[in-house]
This record gives structure tokens, C-alpha cells and sequence, in this order.
């Protein structure tokens, strides 16, 4: 990366200075210029307030392929067919879930007119 980059200068706080510097040679950072890329990377990736989460997903070998012959095929891009599978997964568990709590909640009238019958009684 050197010499095809820019060079930027910063003044940080000595505390984050410090604070950097404890984080050189972790996750194969060399140097604080690492460090600072890498913290520069993140910032960038992240989305900004009202954009939503950015997710980063290891498909493993086998999905990854299919997901990029299924975007050749359909020409729809990676990250519309994700969402689209994450809204299709959710909708379905809150409609499953809908109906378990439906079921927990009719079960749970039903033993409290027990205990209220075996009460009276």
C-alpha cells in the first residue's frame, strides 16, 4: 500500500494515540498507519444514520457460487437478493411465531378457566 496512497497528517489525543498503538500487531497490523486504515476501512463501511446495518456474511464456497450464477442468470445484484431472502426468512418466522404465541396464549386461557374452575369449586 505504500507509496500508492496519499499521505494525510492528524492530530489525535495522546490517549488515543496510546490506545492505537496497543492495537499494532494485532490482526496483522504492522504499524499505526494499519491501524488507521483499517479504522478509516470500518468507518467507511458502516452506513450512515437512517441507511441501515451493513452485514458482512462469509456464504462459504458452495453459496457463493450459486449466488453469483443466480445473479448472472436473474441480473439482480448480490446484495438485493440478500435482502430480499432476509425479508422472505423473517416474514416467515413472524408469521410462524405469530402462530405459536397464538397457540401458547390460547393455552394459557385455558389452564388459568381450569384453575379458576378448580378454585370455585
Amino acid at each position: 500500500m505504500a507509496g500508492n496512497s496519499p499521505m494525510v497528517s492528524l492530530r489525535i489525543p495522546e490517549d488515543h494515540l496510546l490506545e492505537l498503538d496497543r492495537l499494532v500487531g494485532f490482526d496483522g497490523m504492522r504499524n499505526r498507519s494499519d491501524v488507521v486504515r483499517e479504522a478509516v476501512r470500518r468507518m467507511l463501511a458502516s452506513p450512515l444514520p437512517g441507511q441501515g446495518d451493513r452485514v458482512e456474511v462469509n456464504l462459504g464456497p458452495d453459496l457463493t457460487i450459486r449466488l453469483r450464477d443466480y445473479c448472472k442468470i436473474y441480473g439482480e445484484t448480490a446484495d438485493v437478493v440478500l435482502r430480499q431472502a432476509a425479508r422472505e426468512m423473517i416474514s416467515k418466522e413472524m408469521i410462524q411465531g405469530a402462530t405459536v404465541q397464538e397457540l401458547l396464549k390460547r393455552r394459557m386461557d385455558d389452564l388459568r378457566s381450569r384453575f379458576d374452575e378448580d378454585s370455585n369449586a
